[in-house]
């Protein structure tokens, strides 16, 4: 879809049907990352000035990562864990950067959804949503919320600019990762606008001791298998971490794939990044999780979770391995040739 008024009519034709001064729920996906985040915050403009709503956002999980969390935190931004949501209270649900079924995010089964804006492709229970902009031709939801407010020309404060910019910036690794002409725009139009102090604290956020305790224990346990890096790191304390493994060891010269796999509350969360767009991440990891779990993701970027309720610490590690295993197997890495990332030895 290219750039026009057109584009804006999705969201308007929404809020024509909402009821004004109506309450509008807008989810999430499990745990939030800045996309997210950012959308959802971008989207409560829009229906305010739309619609006049009333609106909560609500995500599931926990917002783990240090720069995540503290850009909630500077910018003030207002999100509530889902456990205190009543859905039934609301005239509306609506979500952004996730799908309806793909299993990270918390919309219940018989919840009625009204609109889904996201960027990744789309898939066969969003196609029963009464208003849908699935764009797979943008690189964060972000800027398909930035190109929104910029046609409809809404005012985008300080904070919420802040935030989208970004948004692109980390869903695009700095317009590096899978990042479209579009993303360059809206980059350029909310540089301007944003707090470039608030920004660089969040880029460069504190992070707690046991932050360095899971990198080393990944690093550790790493292994490169001709050009992937594999890592497995047992129980975490939130499940961003395993995504963070993931993007540093892909950043290992000659490194084509990475992959890390972590256990949190009853759960293997798992992550892919390749530079090899060809095979597609997201197909991968679908296949990984396949009749046993949920997942999907781009060409360059997946992510995954298994539910393991009740289970041993034993059988989790089995599972994370024969997981790996099969990851290997897909990208054509021959396990065999398994060799420590870290030479323990080398002084």
């Amino acid at each position: 879809m290219s750039p026009s008024v057109q584009e804006s009519s999705v969201v308007e034709r929404f809020f024509e049907s909402f009821p004004r001064g109506g309450k509008l729920l807008i989810l999430t996906h499990n745990p939030p990352d800045p996309d997210s985040i950012s959308s959802a915050a971008a989207l409560q403009l829009l229906g305010k000035v739309l619609a006049d709503a009333r609106t909560t956002i609500a995500y599931g999980g926990i917002i783990g990562r240090s720069e995540n969390a503290s850009m909630v935190r500077f910018l003030k931004l207002k999100l509530r864990p889902v456990q205190e949501i009543r859905f039934s209270e609301y005239d509306a649900i609506a979500m952004v950067d996730t799908q309806p079924k793909t299993g990270n995010n918390a919309l219940p089964s018989r919840a009625k959804l009204g609109l889904v804006i996201d960027h990744h492709p789309m898939i066969a229970p969003s196609k029963k949503v009464p208003f849908v902009d699935i764009r797979t031709g943008y690189g964060a939801t972000a800027s398909i919320l930035t190109q929104y407010l910029t046609n409809l020309d809404i005012r985008i404060d300080q904070s919420l600019a802040t935030a989208l910019l970004y948004a692109i910036k980390s869903e695009t690794q700095d317009l590096a990762r899978q990042a479209y002409p579009i993303d360059v725009d809206c980059y350029v139009k909310l540089f301007p606008l944003a707090n470039k102090g608030l920004l660089a604290k969040i880029v460069r956020a504190r992070v707690s001791r046991d932050y360095f305790s899971f990198m080393s224990k990944a690093i550790s346990n790493a292994s490169l298998v001709g050009s992937a890096v594999v890592t497995r790191l047992g129980e975490v304390s939130n499940p961003d971490i395993v995504p963070e493994v993931a993007d540093l060891m892909l950043r290992l010269e000659g490194a084509t794939w990475a992959f890390a796999s972590g256990i949190y509350r009853e759960a293997l969360y798992l992550s892919i990044r390749t530079t090899n767009a060809r095979k597609n991440a997201g197909k991968i990891m679908k296949a990984l999780v396949k009749n046993r779990g949920t997942g999907g993701g781009h060409a360059l970027i997946a992510g995954g979770r298994i539910d393991v309720p009740g289970e041993s610490p034993w059988d989790n590690h089995a599972l994370a391995e024969s997981v790996e295993s099969d990851f290997l197997r897909r990208v054509q890495k021959n396990p065999p040739s398994r060799v420590p990332l870290v030479d323990e030895r080398t002084p």
